[in-house]
């Protein structure tokens, strides 16, 4: 793909968004609400100031609240400097604050909505414990930038159930302490999602005992990945862990040239796994059976990205006649090369339903009209893409299925755009970065990529979104530099999938950001 090709693609598509927004100004906070990052959706003034006592307790009523507690005064007491506790009780004095769940009225029933009662005791009243927690994240945000808080009453809700941060530590391997420091700032943002793309074209990440030829010499061990969990749940933060199949498989196929895709003129794919042998098959499910029951959270993501794909050429599977011989053998007469692949999808897509999880792939391979086999409908969709492979592969434009149309066939989509979503270190596309201010301005998460726009009733089967970060060109930036560099974009995504109000225009939301900070501990 040429530089200039992705640049025109990325105006094209920033027209068609400011088009696309239909010139509705987005939403602006009411003068006076308290500043944080997201936006509050409510805010009502009255009542008594509250103060934060120089020796002020952080009192939580149920033991599930206990971690949230403790965490929340030690970085309460480190933001102000006043002396902080956390104990068990309801009945707090004037300057402290008490923790609780419960009812959260005139806000939709979810667990993460919650309730800031602002008097002179303090209440943060979450539906559940990841409600109380983003409570906790706001009244530190607010206490930070001063102890006494007019009296009033907070009333938030997310627009979108994932927000997430996506790290493509496959190409670039990320050391764990950065991806904790990642994890408090996503709790800080009130981001819930770490989706972890643990296999690409530098290695395979993940320390495998039944093939240890395929695990990279960089890699998190079983027991990291078990710590990560746990502090990411911390957060209120879930893992999603991916291993792409049946592309970019460059670090696991090293170790396998054996089962490398094979044209009919003997061009050998780094990247792609021959979907016709056999033998891929047991590879591929030793890996899943083996990882899938490292990770307890809801998802596991298959890839299924850029199959025939191979570096910068894009290939037909016209060159591959065993795929549709392997296609014809096994789904019948009438099936195309294609279904091989989709077959693929739904193969892996019931392992990982025999686990108790529920399966991911991106869209790009999923076409309009091909192949005679459907995708189960329970498979979350992640949109990148509208052009699909085997295509040019420019994001903006295709022959991929539409989000309107996978919604339409029972899906649930993420919203993945290639812009402005993706952060990309490296390489020619890093020139589809879009600059924080026009993703604030001109971007919601139910603008796709193709400048198409869900509607309302569409956009209830639309997840979310967020920041999705791709080290194409490993050399380019450290993985301290890439934290650095996804400081703003990371914190726009937080306030377009939480959603509306905005902070006003994109100066007072830098300002805005820049008051909240970074988490403190």
């Amino acid at each position: 793909m040429s530089v200039r090709a992705v640049a025109s693609g990325v105006a094209a598509v920033l027209v068609t968004a400011s088009v696309g927004f239909g010139g509705t100004p987005a939403a602006s906070a009411e003068p006076g609400v308290p500043r944080t990052v997201p936006s509050l959706k409510q805010w009502q003034p009255g009542g008594a100031d509250f103060s934060l006592g120089t020796k002020a307790r952080v009192l939580y009523t149920q033991d599930a609240l206990r971690e949230t507690a403790t965490d929340f005064a030690a970085s309460l007491q480190a933001a102000t400097g006043n002396d902080i506790a956390a104990q068990p009780g309801s009945a707090g004095s004037a300057g402290d604050i008490v923790l609780t769940t419960g009812l959260v009225p005139d806000a939709p029933e979810m667990p993460e909505a919650y309730r800031i009662s602002v008097a002179d005791t303090m209440e943060l009243r979450g539906a559940d414990t990841a409600g109380a927690f983003y409570a906790t994240r706001s009244a530190l945000q607010l206490l930070r930038q001063r102890t006494v808080i007019p009296g009033g009453a907070v009333t938030d809700w997310p627009q979108y159930r994932e927000r997430s941060l996506m790290l493509d530590v496959g190409r670039e391997f990320m050391p764990v302490e950065l991806l904790r420091a990642q994890i408090r700032r996503m709790g800080h943002l009130k981001l819930n999602l770490l989706h972890l793309h643990f296999s690409d074209t530098f290695g395979f990440r993940l320390d495998s005992d039944r093939h240890p030829e395929i695990t990279a010499a960089q890699h998190y061990t079983k027991q990291d990945i078990r710590e990560l969990v746990d502090y990411a749940a911390r957060y209120q933060v879930e893992i999603v862990p991916e291993v792409d199949f049946p592309g970019h498989m460059n670090g696991i196929l090293a170790a396998h040239p054996e089962l490398k895709l094979r044209s009919a003129n003997g061009r050998v794919s780094d990247a792609a796994i021959d979907i016709a042998n056999p033998r891929a098959y047991d590879l591929m499910r030793d890996i899943l059976e083996e990882f899938l029951p490292l990770f307890p959270g809801r998802y596991w993501h298959l890839g299924a990205d850029e199959f025939l794909l191979d570096g910068a050429m894009v290939t037909s599977y016209d060159e591959y006649p065993q795929i549709g011989a392997y296609a014809k053998a096994t789904y019948g007469p009438q099936a195309q090369p294609v279904d091989a692949f989709l077959g693929l999808i739904n193969w892996g897509a019931d392992i990982v339903r025999a686990n108790g999880k529920r399966p991911r792939i991106w869209n790009d391979g999923l076409h309009t009209g091909a192949g005679t086999l459907t995708i189960g409908t329970d498979i979350v969709v992640d949109y990148w893409s509208r052009a699909g492979i085997p295509q040019l592969p420019l994001p903006f434009f295709g022959a991929a299925r539409t989000p309107a149309d996978l919604i339409a066939a029972g899906h649930e989509v993420r919203n993945a755009a290639f812009t402005p979503t993706y952060y990309v270190a490296g390489g020619p596309t890093a020139v589809g970065n879009v600059p924080a201010p026009i993703a604030y301005q001109l971007w919601d998460p139910a603008l796709f990529v193709d400048g198409s726009r869900l509607s309302p009733a569409q956009n209830e089967r639309n997840l979310g979104s967020g920041l999705f970060v791709w080290c194409d060109d490993p050399t380019v930036q450290t993985p301290e530099q890439i934290a650095v560099s996804i400081t703003m974009p990371l914190r726009v995504m937080a306030q377009q999938t939480w959603g509306p109000p905005q902070a006003g225009s994109y100066h007072e939301f830098a300002r805005r950001a820049d008051a909240v900070g970074e988490p403190v501990l």
